[in-house]
C-alpha cells in the first residue's frame, strides 16, 4: 500500500487490512484522509475477545499475547490486548518473534508459564498458526484465542473477530462511491461494525481440550 501511495497522487488508491492507516502514514487521519488513499481497517474488537476469553476460560490468569514485532498493526493489538487484560485484573505477557523461523522456540517458550494465548491479526504468525496450535493446544493442551476466522480454522479454539471477507467488501463498497464520484480524500476509514464480526468455535479443538 505505502509502495503504491508512493507512486501516484492522482489516482484513487483503496486499501483493506490495513489495522491503523493514519499510523502507517498512508492517510492524514482515519476521520478524514485528505489524499487520494482511503479503504477499510481490519481493527479487530479486541476488547471483545478478551471477554470471549474470560467466559470461556474462566480458570486463565496469565495470558501469552504473541505476535510478531515486525509488524505495528500487531503492537497496536498487543497493547490493547494488554490494556483489557488489565482491567480484568489478569496478567498478559508479550511473547514475540522477528519472523516465522522463530515460532516455535517462542511457543514452547511460553509451556507452563501462559494458561492461554491470544493471538492479534498477525501476517506472521497467522501463517504458523498450524505450528502454533500444534505445540499450544496438540501438545500441551494450551488454548489458543484468535483475532479472525482463519486463525480458528487453523486450530484456535475460538474467535469473535473479522472475516477478512467482510472487510474486502467495505472496501469495495468504498470504491464504487469513488466510481460513482465521491472523493476519497473525503472518504472516512471504514471499520468492520460488530454486527458483521463472527463468533468461530472450532469444535474439534473444544473437544481436544475437554
Amino acid at each position: 500500500a505505502q509502495a503504491v501511495a508512493g507512486a501516484t497522487k492522482d489516482i484513487p488508491i483503496v486499501i483493506t487490512a490495513v489495522t491503523d492507516p493514519a499510523a502507517s502514514g498512508l492517510v492524514e487521519s482515519n476521520e478524514v484522509p485528505g489524499g487520494n488513499v482511503t479503504g477499510s481497517s481490519d481493527l479487530t474488537p479486541v476488547a471483545d475477545q478478551i471477554d470471549l476469553l474470560t467466559k470461556l476460560l474462566p480458570e486463565a490468569k496469565n495470558i501469552g499475547i504473541l505476535y510478531c514485532t515486525a509488524e505495528a498493526n500487531s503492537k497496536l493489538q498487543a497493547q490493547m490486548a494488554l490494556d483489557a487484560l488489565k482491567e480484568k485484573g489478569l496478567a498478559g505477557v508479550e511473547y514475540t518473534v522477528s519472523s516465522s523461523n522463530e515460532i516455535q522456540t517462542v511457543v514452547e517458550s511460553m509451556v507452563g508459564k501462559v494458561d492461554a494465548i491470544y493471538v492479534p491479526t498477525d501476517n506472521v504468525i497467522a501463517a504458523g498458526m498450524a505450528t502454533v496450535s500444534m505445540i499450544a493446544t496438540g501438545e500441551h493442551k494450551i488454548p489458543i484465542i484468535g483475532a479472525e476466522v482463519a486463525h480458528v480454522e487453523n486450530g484456535a479454539l475460538a474467535t469473535y473477530g473479522l472475516d477478512y471477507f467482510e472487510v474486502g467488501k467495505l472496501a469495495g463498497e468504498q470504491a464504487v462511491e469513488i466510481l460513482n464520484g465521491k472523493n476519497p480524500a473525503d472518504l472516512p476509514i471504514a471499520y468492520l461494525p460488530k454486527e458483521r464480526c463472527k463468533l468461530t468455535i472450532n469444535d474439534e479443538v473444544a473437544d481436544q481440550l475437554g
